[in-house]
């Protein structure tokens, strides 16, 4: 059983990967610093959140996010002018912290839940929470449990952390000629699209900073959903296993199929010019599953049909607190949750991604299935299906 701490309380940790995980009842954003002596970030990959994920050398990774968010800290590779590691959380929407339904952080290693802290929410108006830390002391890394406000959203709280943010619509007049400055960290672009039932639609144009035969780049497609928060073998037996998959179909009326059962990897390069990076059957890739698409031969493009399945547990799409993130090259992330399914659907048609007179339209669809079979008939894929596995 976990230690449960007050706030201001601190407990030793090992000088190992710790999971840091944190529940919110509703969905929110979550983001983690890595900090110097000064308490301020060094570079950009510092600062990971839903638009950067994880550090460069991925000792510190975002590995889900929505009611029930973890972050993996390998402690042992923290470079060694970090001195701290700040966890913070901030409500969707603008909202205070007290539009949460409950909120608690909790360290764990050795696959167990070691050390708890519950948030008080009541009467808290602020609009961001730094929930805890792990810092050095004397060699050693210890955890504290702060809960301390924070009166402003993500961007003055990252900026409270030094991180330098990307405010494009601000226009200043060119500064006279000076000597070369020390460099500085780019700006971080905190923008963030969530396609919801009532704005379910965004359309994207191609970058100014992508060649015309670059199109719109690679496109990037990552579903990631929450894997238990203890381990051990009862919950191993327990995990449930997703597949991410897409239908592509080309202007000419060629079509494929994505998926990891029957071994239908696709190719980026060639048609169907969609491929799957492998598939997590244990649950153990921390970044979960991954689709790219060429969007270099987006002009030959017609749609793509993001879908995942339930390839092994019970089917409760609500419980895996699965997301699935868009991530183009100049454009801002693009989620979607999955938290609508009836507890007998086994499918989920995600999003749609059409080419729309050269635009690319995404489109949040969230539609749930028994199979394979009733999802084509419903979208019109026209394929025969038989029984498969992997």
């Amino acid at each position: 059983m976990a230690t449960q701490l007050i706030a201001g309380g601190n407990a030793a940790v090992p000088n190992t990967t710790v999971i840091i995980r944190i529940k919110s009842g509703v969905a929110a954003d979550v983001s983690a610093f890595r900090l110097n002596e000064q308490g301020k970030t060094r570079q950009d990959d510092d600062f990971v959140f839903y638009g950067q994920k994880q550090s460069q050398d991925r000792s510190l990774i975002l590995l889900t996010e929505g009611e029930t968010s973890a972050f993996s800290v390998n402690l042992s590779a923290l470079p060694a002018d970090v001195q701290k590691v700040a966890f913070t959380i901030t409500p969707e929407g603008g909202q205070s912290v007290q539009a949460l339904r409950s909120l608690s952080v909790g360290v764990e290693y050795n696959g167990q839940p070691q050390l708890a802290g519950e948030v008080d929410l009541a009467g808290r108006r602020e609009a961001a929470l730094i929930l805890g830390e792990l810092y050095r002391r004397n060699g050693e890394w210890k955890f504290r449990f702060v809960a301390q406000g924070f009166n402003g959203g993500l961007q003055p709280l990252a900026e409270h952390y030094g991180v330098t943010i990307d405010e494009a619509a601000e226009e200043t007049p060119a500064p006279a000629p000076a000597p070369a400055p020390t460099p500085k960290p780019a700006p971080i672009n905190l923008s963030k699209v969530t396609l919801t039932k009532e704005q379910p639609t965004i359309n994207l144009t191609k970058s100014v900073n992508l060649s015309k035969s670059q199109g719109f780049g690679r496109i990037r497609v990552n579903l990631n959903w929450n894997r238990g928060s203890g381990g051990g073998f009862f919950n191993k037996l327990n995990a449930i296993d997703l597949d991410l998959g897409a239908y592509v179909r080309l202007k000419n009326g060629e079509k494929d199929l994505i998926q990891a059962l029957g071994n239908r990897f696709g190719d980026f390069d060639r048609f169907p010019y969609v491929h799957l990076e492998g598939d997590d059957r244990t649950g153990s890739r921390s970044e979960g599953e991954w689709l790219n698409i060429n969007g270099a031969h987006w002009d030959e493009i017609a749609e793509v049909v993001v879908f995942a399945f339930i390839y092994k547990g019970v089917p409760n799409w609500a419980k895996t607190d699965g997301v699935v993130t868009l991530q183009l090259p100049e454009q801002p992330p693009i989620e979607t949750r999955l938290t609508e399914g009836g507890s007998r659907n086994m499918m989920c048609a995600i999003a749609r991604l059409e080419n729309t007179q050269g635009t690319l339209k995404v489109e949040r669809l969230n539609d749930y299935f028994a199979g394979h079979e009733p999802m084509d008939k419903a979208y019109g894929w026209g394929f025969n299906w038989r029984a498969g596995s992997k």
